[in-house]
């Protein structure tokens, strides 16, 4: 195929417009926003990026945030049962957190200076037709309102039909950084899950955290606040859940001097981890594909849904590189290879989103005692079909913790 149009211009989108310019295929990004609008606007989420997104980035020369002593080293995990559990697992290299806004921003400017076309306009569902008269094909890899109703829920394969977390994330001052430099996870049970992480923004580098509230339990509150209403009130808020959910981060902070850095470094909302439809026909003889969270989204929790949706853009990407007709079989079979990319992700995070079986409850008590079993645990979040076998099954858990039984 030579000519494509992406709808979208977060990183599934991206992705595949710089893969396919790299492969000589021409296609154009439909942005809803400038690059500078990008800059300006609100923090839209906190993405970790792992190793293999990484490499996925270097082969297409974007690998602009590769700091040797600025990322995340590892992740140190803390379950507030009781007694406590704490065990802390290393990258093999470590992964990145940079502002989506920097990001993406970024990447659309790498991909028009190298000579793709950018069409900065939103684009709704009814367009969609309208602009496939220019393009052998169609992929939709925006969830701007309207888009999303294009493409059918898999009932099968979405099993919530409403938010399993209430969700805050924040970029803030006054937090040092853990040593080693890395993720801290906290899970208060029955409450939900509080992150640490270290994050390259507008101004260097500061420490972002994200609240994962369970609706109705002690954590929600928060997401119900309007930093802009009272700066005060919700410094003084996100403080006090800190000290009595997530310890081990509040032991990290200096009272006189936390607070948020702005009032747009500050996101709230709530997402239904949701598989939709691969593709839908235009009523004109042509397709439109999905891609990217509005094909497959899942909940931040374990930190899959950026770098899944890089994964599927390449893998989308090599799919377009085939000769083939954008016809229903191609569509249905690329749908195929979509999921099976994405599915150890998506239900290896659906699964987080319950209380743990009491088997994966025993690999994190065993991670605490073995280093090395703890280092493949963290690895493996790069790579989630090796995990999704070890916290899927008892099985699979029971096999996990054999292996490492000598170690």
């Amino acid at each position: 195929m030579n000519n494509i149009g992406i709808v979208g211009s977060g990183i599934a989108g991206l992705h595949l417009g710089l893969f396919l310019q790299n492969r000589g295929v021409d296609s154009t990004i439909y942005s809803d926003r400038s690059p500078d609008q990008i800059r300006a606007g609100r923090l839209s989420n906190i993405v970790v990026r792992f190793e293999h997104t990484l490499q996925r980035e270097r082969a297409l020369g974007l690998n602009h945030w590769e700091f040797p002593d600025f990322g995340v080293f590892g992740v140190k995990m803390h379950i507030g049962i009781n007694p406590p559990i704490v065990w802390h697992g290393s990258f093999k290299r470590p992964a990145s957190g940079v502002d989506m806004r920097i990001y993406q921003s970024t990447l659309l400017e790498d991909f028009a200076a190298r000579g793709g076309k950018v069409v900065i306009d939103p684009v709704e569902a009814n367009d969609v037709a309208r602009l496939s008269e220019r393009h052998e094909l169609m992929i939709v890899a925006s969830g701007r309102a309207g888009l999303a109703d294009m493409f059918p829920r898999d009932p099968s394969r979405s099993p919530y039909a409403h938010p399993q977390r209430m969700l805050t994330g924040l970029l803030c001052r006054g937090l040092d950084f853990p040593d080693p430099l890395g993720v801290i996870f906290t899970i208060s049970p029955g409450n939900g899950e509080i992150f640490q992480a270290p994050y390259t923004t507008f101004g260097g580098r500061v420490c972002s955290l994200l609240f994962e509230a369970i609706p109705g339990q002690a954590l929600e509150p928060l997401m119900h606040m309007r930093y802009e209403n009272d700066p005060k009130r919700f410094d003084e808020t996100v403080l006090d859940l800190l000290r009595a959910h997530a310890p081990v981060i509040y032991g990290r902070v200096n009272p006189a001097e936390f607070g948020v850095l702005r009032p747009l470094d500050v996101v709230q909302g709530a997402i239904t981890p949701t598989v939709r439809r691969g593709y839908t026909a235009l009523g004109n003889g042509k397709f439109a594909m999905a891609l990217g969270d509005i094909h497959i989204v899942n909940d931040p929790i374990i930190a899959q849904g950026a770098n899944a949706a890089s994964r599927c853009a390449f893998v989308l990407g090599e799919s377009l590189l085939e000769d083939r007709t954008p016809d229903e079989t191609f569509c249905r079979e690329t749908e195929w290879k979509l999921w099976e990319t994405a599915k150890a992700a998506t239900e290896w995070t659906n699964m987080t989103l319950q209380p743990p079986p009491g088997y994966v409850i025993e690999i994190f008590a065993a991670a605490s005692q073995n280093k090395t079993l703890a280092d493949e645990l963290i690895e493996n979040f790069g790579a989630p079909e090796r995990n999704w076998e070890i916290f899927s099954t008892q099985e699979g858990a029971r096999a996990f913790m054999t292996k490492h039984a000598s170690s």
